[in-house]
């Protein structure tokens, strides 16, 4: 609904704060409404289909759609010691209809088994008492994998191979779980093993069918959106690091040469 109110503000050549200032909103009310990070209500949704000078048809239309029931998911619902965030980002996975994850130092937070998260996490200083249920929260994000027609592609760098944050057993376990998910279907794993000037940044790139790209920018102790004109930049990465990148047979025979070296010195 936000990315369509979006477009249709577009299409008239209003700005944000022309908008606000008419139906005496906050332009930052207005932003979250139209990037998903808010509630609309259908009597908002009328105001704002008449601001627009909407035909009836169009304004009953979008009405209805405001109308229906909202399936809640998990994120929903705020979790004790789970950044708000994390929500966002879930309930963006939830309606991608393709994810793009640009990894060059960790294994991707979807492709991570549980001893291994609950290891970066502690080195990246979060609270004990955080820990598991951000485990939890990751686990329950994970679950987007094995939706039907999911589209996932992880594209890591081979420093995140050779970078253990935890017992070399345990980094074992975690090149295990790579391999194994780089076979499953709607899952691409591929190494970057060129160079490239994306090794200092990490990002996620969801695409979706009736909206705008969304990019997450993770920081220390907190994370960046960047919506629609803002992501081009990464769809452009996007394409350069998936020329560049090992193929998915030659990223499993990689996986699996790394895993016997660590089982020989076992």
């Amino acid at each position: 609904m936000g990315a369509e109110l979006r477009a249709i503000r577009l299409a008239t050549g209003k700005s944000l704060a022309d908008v606000a200032a008419v139906i005496q909103w906050n332009v930052s009310t207005l932003s979250r409404l139209e990037r998903g990070q808010r509630h609309i209500s259908s009597e908002a949704v009328m105001g704002l289909a008449m601001v627009y000078e909407l035909p009836v048809e169009r304004r009953e239309e979008l009405v209805a759609w405001a109308n229906k029931p909202v399936a809640l998911g998990w994120w929903d619902r705020p979790l004790p010691g789970v950044p708000g965030d994390l929500g966002a980002l879930a309930s963006y996975e939830h309606e991608a209809a393709r994810m793009t994850e640009w990894c060059p130092g960790l294994i991707p937070g979807l492709l991570q088994v549980s001893e291994y998260t609950a290891a970066v996490m502690r080195l990246g200083g979060a609270a004990e008492e955080d820990v598991n249920p951000r485990i939890g929260a990751r686990i329950k994000r994970q679950e987007q994998l094995s939706r039907r027609g999911v589209d996932y592609l992880a594209l890591i760098g081979s420093g995140a191979l050779t970078n253990p944050f935890c017992a070399p057993s345990i980094f074992v376990k975690q090149l295990r779980h790579l391999l194994a998910m780089s076979g499953r279907d709607g899952v691409t794993v591929r190494v970057v093993e060129a160079p490239t000037p994306y090794i200092f940044t990490s990002w996620y790139l969801m695409n979706f069918e009736q909206a705008g790209s969304v990019v997450m920018l993770e920081h220390l102790g907190s994370s960046t959106f960047l919506f629609d004109e803002e992501t081009e930049p990464y769809t452009n990465a996007r394409k350069q690091l998936r020329d560049m990148a090992l193929s998915e047979r030659a990223t499993q025979d990689k996986l699996k040469t790394l895993i016997e070296r660590s089982d020989l010195r076992s």
